[in-house]
């Protein structure tokens, strides 16, 4: 049974393979009446033109309107030929062959815009599915990281006023300080897996860093505890990038995987919401009383954890016109295609503001911001400065809500008062008439930065 929107997809033909099988379906069934009554071989005396139907209205079925339209053409055509043939004229019997072929490429046409609508509407509701998906991966995280944080802050309050979150958010803020030409792991993993073995009491692990095609690169390996023999082949590192979850001794044994004189006792990826891995830390040694299913969950999330992290440091790096035109055109396409519409809000800070104020107003619009949420800041010389917010799968009727939201939100902020009405707040519609290049105008003179959590 099907338990993922993705494996609901029908999954088309390469083009050349669609054009071959329509033609060889649309010639094959004449084939067969020719087989049967080789006077006959269309079976037009019968009065039932079901040999002739059957092809446009299966390749029409299976491949959409321009399939079952060709396929209609080509039976048409083949009705012509078996008149030349047969009777010595293309249009032998003008009152019985002209509805016929008209019939048939009405079969086609139907059937075919039939197969296209359903298929739009599957399509459709993969979008929806994906970004929902996304959406409650991301509050699922935060959840889980929040009652971790709040059962740590139980335990050790007395000892230690600094919480989880509280690490997590200054360990964010060293890779927001990147420059675009440092790599998040290459710089902060040595620091990254000290952080992991911190929290989660590891005694010797191993960061392997993950390349873009999803393969370990152990030559860039970063060791905590000292390093020892480890197989980079090990069906354990292999089952973790396949199925893109932790793993360790117990869940191997119950899937039977070759543990045989394995030193790893688990792995762990780093795993963003987009179910990207950017490494794994496969674990060597750590306390006994601390291998349960309560402590493995900890590192299961803390990884998630710091995969979302390399995830927005990495499109903070990347934050560049490019990438926003990118996403932006990502989303026209879904309406366009889906009729999947999204907005583009543009908040517009005056001058009169200083930039302490548009700064903190900046900041609390992002961190109101939902996991599908895209924002970036656009400076231009002589110009108010702009924040773009992208806001996707919303209607037009939510902006006056979300508008009113962020008015609340900036009557609230201390020392602003009465400059909120030199903020102001507008919207653009992305339902595919404009390109992306048109919603974001390119002007000289422009830096674009990219906001974030």
């Amino acid at each position: 049974m099907a338990t993922h929107i993705d494996e609901l997809q029908p999954a088309l033909a390469p083009r050349w393979l669609r054009f071959l099988e329509a033609l060889v379906i649309t010639l094959a069934l004449p084939m067969i009446g020719w087989l049967i009554n080789p006077e006959d071989p269309l079976l037009l005396g019968s009065g039932l033109t079901w040999l002739l139907a059957i092809a446009p209205l299966l390749v029409g079925m299976r491949y959409g309107f321009a399939m079952g339209f060709s396929s209609a053409l080509i039976s048409v055509a083949v009705m012509g030929l078996e008149g030349w043939w047969y009777h010595g004229s293309l249009i032998n019997d003008r009152a019985q062959r002209l509805p016929i072929a008209i019939a048939l490429i009405l079969v086609g046409m139907v059937a075919g815009e039939m197969a296209d609508v359903w298929r739009r509407r599957l399509q459709q509701m993969a979008v929806i599915h994906r970004a929902q998906s996304t959406r409650l991966e991301e509050f699922v995280r935060h959840y889980q990281l929040l009652r971790v944080s709040h059962d740590q802050l139980a335990e050790r309050l007395a000892a230690n006023p600094f919480t989880l979150r509280d690490a997590l958010n200054a360990l964010e803020e060293k890779f927001q300080s990147l420059v675009t030409s440092q790599e998040p792991l290459t710089h902060h993993g040595s620091e990254l897996l000290n952080f992991l073995a911190l929290h989660a009491r590891i005694q010797q692990a191993a960061l392997l860093p993950v390349d873009h095609l999803q393969r370990l690169t152990p030559q860039s390996a970063i060791w905590f505890g000292g390093e020892t023999p480890l197989d980079w082949n090990n069906p354990m590192l292999r089952a973790c990038l396949e199925q893109r979850r932790i793993i360790c001794l117990r869940s191997a044994m119950e899937q039977g995987i070759n543990i045989d004189n394995a030193p790893l006792l688990a792995v762990v990826p780093l795993i963003d919401v987009e179910e990207r891995i950017y490494a794994v830390v496969a674990v060597t040694a750590m306390p006994f009383i601390d291998f349960h299913r309560g402590h493995l969950h900890l590192l299961a999330v803390l990884g998630a954890q710091l995969g979302d992290m390399l995830h927005h440091a990495q499109h903070t790096l990347q934050g560049s016109s490019y990438d926003r035109h990118a996403v932006i055109a990502q989303w026209v396409r879904h309406a366009r295609e889906y009729q999947l519409t999204s907005l583009l809000v543009t908040i517009e800070f005056s001058s009169l503001l200083s930039n302490a104020q548009v700064q903190s107003l900046i900041d609390t619009v992002v961190n109101h911001q939902r996991g599908l949420d895209r924002s970036w800041v656009v400076t231009q010389e002589g110009h108010p400065q702009r924040l773009y917010v992208l806001l996707p799968l919303t209607q037009q009727h939510a902006f006056a809500i979300y508008a009113e939201r962020l008015q609340e939100i900036f009557a609230s902020e201390p020392g602003l008062g009465e400059d909120c009405q030199y903020i102001t707040i507008n919207y653009q519609v992305i339902d595919g008439r404009l390109s992306a290049r048109k919603l974001l105008p390119r002007h000289a003179n422009q830096e674009v930065s990219y906001a974030h959590l």
